[in-house]
């Protein structure tokens, strides 16, 4: 496999098919209240009634305080529940758009906006299979590693008052546990990402794409971890590259709201400010979007090079006498 080939059509698909950065960036009462107005006036004279009358309102003012802050939060939490709906939907239509439009375009198919939502849309059902088969495997291997450490923790934390031995003890458990953590979760994002791709370009069954990905990687290791850590030494130059581009424009950006402020101009430092956002946040998310397409179409092209080169070559026709 030619990885720097590998990298340079990830970036080329990324550059030239723009759209393709909208599934990128998902594949990453006021209350008021009346004041009474029967408040005893009289010239020092107490009226039992109107004390009583006050803190009837006073209550009932409480009361309506209550039930509108109650109102606000269930609508907060309202809205925030469907966003986050929204966005678990958009990120498993994402999944597939990604990986079936960037296999198509691989092969030289044309794609549209429209063809790469229709295909996420089709695909749907199966991805979010995956993401729950996937997320109940990774709960379990938690288990299977977090139970023994814990128990070895309270066993030595139970059996011994010196702390020097529970520190020993404690250290050396969660050193193991780390390593243990990298040993099976590095190898089950790479055959995740296979399985991925196995379900939405090959149309695979969702079991039946776990055994197809962990046989890509068993038939792979090298090769898979050598393209998850081009990928995280890449992550890290992105990751670097757009912290610099993003202080700089920043800076550009934010530079009259921080010469207002100094002047104490605090309404023009606000208006400048709030423009700055405005011009910034778009650009946020378009950069995030095109790294998310590019991250995506690398294992995409990654997977279709490796299942390329593992596939038998097929045997010339026999000539005829």
């Amino acid at each position: 496999m030619n990885y720097g080939e590998l990298i340079g059509d990830a970036f080329r698909i990324t550059l030239r098919n723009r759209y393709l950065w909208f599934f990128g960036f998902f594949a990453g009462g006021s209350t008021g209240f009346n004041v009474p107005t029967n408040i005893p006036t009289g010239g020092g004279n107490f009226n039992p009634d109107d004390f009583q009358s006050s803190s009837m309102m006073l209550s009932a003012v409480q009361v309506g305080q209550g039930l509108g802050t109650g109102i606000l939060i269930a609508g907060i939490v309202l809205i925030a529940l469907i966003l986050a709906l929204f966005f678990i939907f958009m990120s498993i239509v994402s999944q597939g758009a990604l990986a079936d439009s960037v296999a198509a375009i691989d092969r030289g198919d044309r794609r549209s906006f429209g063809t790469t939502f229709r295909s996420g849309m089709g695909n749907f059902w199966r991805v979010l299979g995956y993401f729950v088969v996937f997320i109940l495997i990774g709960i379990g291997l938690l288990l299977v590693i977090g139970i023994p450490v814990a128990l070895v923790i309270v066993g030595t934390l139970a059996a011994t008052q010196a702390v020097g031995a529970r520190i020993a003890v404690i250290a050396v458990v969660v050193i193991l546990a780390v390593l243990a953590l990298i040993v099976v979760f590095v190898p089950l994002s790479i055959i995740g990402q296979y399985a991925l791709r196995e379900i939405v370009v090959r149309r695979e069954r969702v079991l039946g794409s776990l055994g197809s990905g962990y046989g890509i990687f068993r038939r792979n290791i090298g090769r898979s971890l050598l393209i998850l850590l081009i990928q995280f030494g890449i992550s890290i130059g992105i990751a670097i590259a757009f912290f610099l581009a993003l202080l700089i424009v920043g800076l550009v950006l934010f530079i009259p709201t921080i010469a207002l402020a100094v002047a104490g101009i605090s309404t023009g430092a606000w208006i400048a400010g709030g423009i700055a956002l405005i011009i910034l946040i778009p650009l946020l998310l378009v950069a995030t979007g095109a790294i998310g397409t590019f991250s995506h179409a690398y294992w995409t092209l990654a997977y279709l090079r490796v299942t390329a080169a593992a596939a038998p070559p097929t045997a010339a026709p026999s000539p005829t006498i």
